[in-house]
């Protein structure tokens, strides 16, 4: 295999030994250029109908597209080993804190216990969604940009297929720390002591662990940066928490930001959990005369204008911010 290669290197070289063995070398390189002129073809005009298809560039198959983007994002969620074990260890050494700190039963003072425990369930899954996701994604946008860029006329892949392949391969991921959160914290804290009521614990802890992702992929997609969406994350969360529904009544609200308690994720949060937990609780009256008790849940409900509110309601609010925040991204 050795010995044509050679020839070739030979044969387009100029042999500078002596003047006759230059000549006849440079004579060898003129004629093969000739030839190569003379073998040389001119490419087809393109007709405008080929120009047109080449800038359409190949067919698009989305449920192809779909299929490869989920691979590929399952991948990567597969790889981050470290972050999800941190995430884990930050819901279990949180739900252990919180466990150890509340002792709920029947007593009028576990009425405002409930209520902050279930503030800080909701601030706390918010809070770490939109972080997690405002961390990763505008890096994620970059690349998803530069692959995206026309080539060929026409951009790698759809912006849908990659949007819903992300979603659900990241979903999984995000429910089961949820319910790995509700799961401990549940009996320890000595939450309502029905399987109904868990199980709408862990379903309403998901959706707005699922909403609060949503809302961080928006931001993400939004700010040029990750210092620009890590800048915008605190004043969001901060509105989210002081129209949280206990903190300031929607009749005191301004005028000009009524509708920012409508778009709290913490607030509908909360609210769906209390309704969730309050129901059919019934409490022990003060033994002080004269001191004003609470008899049931409902009354305690009453006190935050929670009373006319349902489970449903809240959940449909959160899957319309969801919504909402996908469809802007």
């Amino acid at each position: 295999t050795a010995a044509p290669a050679e020839h070739a290197v030979e044969t387009v070289s100029v042999n500078y030994g002596s003047p006759e063995t230059e000549a006849s070398s440079r004579e060898v390189l003129a004629k093969l250029s000739d030839a190569c002129k003379k073998a040389e073809r001119p490419l087809p005009a393109a007709t405008p109908a080929k120009t047109k298809a080449t800038a359409k560039g190949p067919r698009r198959r989305p449920l192809a597209e779909l299929r490869l983007l989920y691979q590929r994002a399952r991948r990567d969620v597969s790889r981050a080993k470290a972050a999800t074990a941190i995430k884990a260890a930050q819901q279990v050494m949180t739900a252990l804190i919180y466990g150890g700190i509340y002792d709920l039963d029947d007593s009028q003072r576990s009425i405002q216990d409930r209520f902050g425990l279930l503030s800080l369930c909701v601030i706390g899954a918010t809070n770490l969604a939109i972080a997690s996701t405002i961390r990763a994604f505008p890096k994620e946008k970059t690349i998803v940009q530069r692959e995206r860029s026309p080539r060929s006329g026409r951009p790698m892949y759809g912006a849908l297929p990659y949007l819903f392949s992300k979603v659900a391969a990241e979903l999984p991921l995000s429910v089961g720390l949820s319910c790995l959160f509700g799961g401990i914290l549940y009996p320890l804290a000595k939450l309502g002591r029905t399987t109904r009521k868990f199980r709408r614990f862990l379903g309403l802890t998901a959706l707005n662990s699922v909403a609060a992702s949503a809302l961080g992929l928006l931001v993400g997609a939004v700010a040029p940066s990750t210092d620009a969406a890590l800048a915008m994350f605190p004043p969001i969360i901060v509105l989210m928490i002081i129209f949280n529904g206990s903190n300031i009544s929607d009749e005191s609200t301004p005028k000009p930001i009524k509708f920012l308690p409508k778009l709290s994720l913490v607030r509908w949060g909360f609210e769906g959990l209390a309704v969730n937990e309050f129901e059919g609780l019934e409490f022990k009256p003060f033994t002080q005369i004269g001191r004003p008790s609470l008899k049931t849940g409902a009354d305690a409900l009453t006190r935050l204008s929670f009373e006319d509110s349902t489970i449903k309601r809240t959940a449909v609010a959160q899957g319309a911010i969801l919504g909402a925040c996908y469809f802007q991204t």
